[in-house]
């Protein structure tokens, strides 16, 4: 009975929804558009060559798709040089990852993400190099050397580094090859000299004052005050991260500085002390994964007193460190598109990880092989173009290695969970994104609206987003049963722009596991 109610359910909500299923691809600028951010684990997005790679030619082809879905910004993991398969830990913070492609890949990729009005942030993670770089080559026993304060060392004769968060710098990676890792010294003065004209490069490639041929931003991985809670490295946002960032506005003052909070808090003092523009709303997250309607009011609630004017927040139901949204329990159609509408319409700017909106699972693995950075890998599996998930374009890079990794991929062919089993069905997930999108895109409320709880009760949460005159209420119901809420001034609710609760009088009834959007009377 309760697949049957979820299935009418959803159901009722393409029903109610005048839009297309498929919105061309918008033209104007992104300026113009309201911001969809999009988080690609690059290596698993698209291959363009053949060697099960993700790449930025991969990437390049696929903006037509992206720009359908109303993504404006592209959210990159980092492309630097790297012994580790997600280029998280450099072993050379200059050039590209050739498995990715090479700067001139990178410079046709931003050139036509700007001719079409979208950005680009990239990912750093500055504060850790791996063992091939040359400033634990040249700095190990070396004390005399020129960069002998890059890293940190627990005595003078550079002998024994600083282990690193996870009290080690030997790790076992994969494909099941050793590794090390070693934390950069933040506070020595050429350090953030360096960092400091490394991101104007990225920002400014061709290095003629004109920041247009560069990156719109950057996503500054694992931020912390207190590096690894260690107390060496203290006072880093006031310290280092402030006046680097202020260094980096001089260049360009619209420049995006995005902060991963390693505490994974509402990232005030990142704001405050670190002079960030954007947060990760982690609350959000924790509440929508729970599917709880008590916390996620909370959260929206704490984010209305700490997200000001030049702040802003990510909402997300996932990203590369995260379980899947519809992985376990919540794998149900009807869970599925309320993860949609969850992380499109709460507000702020929604941040959508590669392949969620093909309802993509994966949690992490119990059988990782031997190495350390393994257990992660199916949360970043090959994004599905096609059903077959070791056909090309698909990314499977990790199938090149089988005895590296035995974890079956979290989707198999003729499950659906593909872009081309899902792009001329109006009832697929991909399709609920698209019409979402497009509904964000018509109306200025859910655009650009602030959020503000209008009742909250069991499983029940209504909201209101209002731009100017401009006003949609949103009500979510997060349980498993059909629920009603009584909302005193209910007959100001006007048409219904999406889904499939109804109002009877003062009381408003939602099916489960669903979110219904009204248009309000002035």
């Amino acid at each position: 009975m309760k697949a049957l109610l979820q299935a009418l359910a959803l159901a009722a909500a393409l029903a109610a929804s005048p839009l297309p299923a498929r919105p061309a691809p918008a033209t104007t600028a992104a300026a113009e558009r309201p911001a969809l951010f999009y988080h690609i684990f690059l290596r698993s997005f698209r291959d363009s060559n053949g060697d099960r790679n993700g790449d930025l030619r991969g990437l390049i082809a696929s903006l037509d798709y992206l720009q359908g879905l109303g993504v404006t910004t592209i959210l990159l993991t980092p492309l630097y040089p790297s012994a580790f398969y997600h280029n998280y830990f450099a072993d050379d913070f200059d050039g590209i990852d050739p498995e990715y492609g090479d700067m001139a890949d990178f410079r046709a990729l931003v050139a036509d993400l700007h001719r079409r009005g979208m950005r680009i942030i990239l990912d750093q993670e500055i504060q850790y190099v791996t063992g091939q770089h040359d400033w634990y080559r040249s700095s190990h026993d070396q004390p005399n050397s020129p960069v002998a304060n890059s890293l940190l060392y627990k005595d003078k004769g550079n002998h024994v580094p600083v282990a690193t968060l996870l009290g080690t710098n030997d790790f076992t990676i994969w494909p099941n090859s050793k590794q090390q890792i070693f934390t950069v010294n933040l506070a020595e003065p050429r350090v953030r000299t360096y960092f400091t004209a490394y991101l104007k490069r990225w920002m400014d490639p061709d290095q003629d004052g004109d920041p247009g041929d560069g990156v719109d931003g950057f996503r500054i991985d694992h931020m912390m005050d207190d590096l690894d809670n260690a107390g060496v490295l203290t006072g880093l946002l006031s310290g280092f991260w402030a006046p680097m960032l202020a260094d980096l506005r001089r260049l360009n003052p619209k420049i995006e500085v995005i902060a991963e909070q390693a505490d994974w808090g509402d990232g005030a003092a990142f704001f405050e002390q670190g002079r960030v523009n954007t947060v990760f709303a982690f609350p959000i997250w924790k509440a929508a994964n729970a599917l709880d309607a008590s916390a996620l009011a909370a959260a929206i609630r704490r984010s209305g007193t700490l997200i000001g004017p030049g702040r802003d927040q990510l909402v997300f139901v996932e990203n590369h460190d995260t379980e899947r949204f519809a992985e376990g329990a919540r794998n149900t159609p009807a869970i599925r598109a309320l993860g949609a509408a969850l992380t499109l319409l709460t507000g702020w700017t929604p941040s959508l990880y590669y392949g969620q909106e093909l309802g993509m699972g994966g949690k992490r693995a119990t059988d990782p092989g031997g190495s350390v950075d393994t257990p992660d890998i199916p949360l970043r599996q090959a994004f599905r173009w096609v059903a077959d998930p070791l056909a090309a374009p698909n990314a499977a890079w990790y199938r090149q290695f089988p005895e590296a990794y035995r974890t079956p991929d979290s989707q198999a062919p003729g499950d659906g969970v593909s872009v081309a089993e899902q792009d001329g069905d109006r009832a697929a997930l991909l399709n609920i994104y698209r019409t979402l999108s497009a509904l964000r895109a018509r109306e200025p409320s859910l655009a650009r609206g602030d959020t503000s709880v209008v009742a909250q009760t069991g499983d029940l949460l209504l909201i209101e987003r209002r731009a100017s005159s401009h006003r949609t209420r949103i009500l979510f119901n997060l349980g498993a049963a059909p629920a009603t809420l009584p909302v005193p001034d209910a007959d100001r609710l006007a048409d219904r722009l999406y889904g499939a609760a109804s109002r009877t009088g003062t009381d408003l009834t939602a099916p489960p596991h669903s979110a219904t959007v009204w248009a309000m009377r002035p």
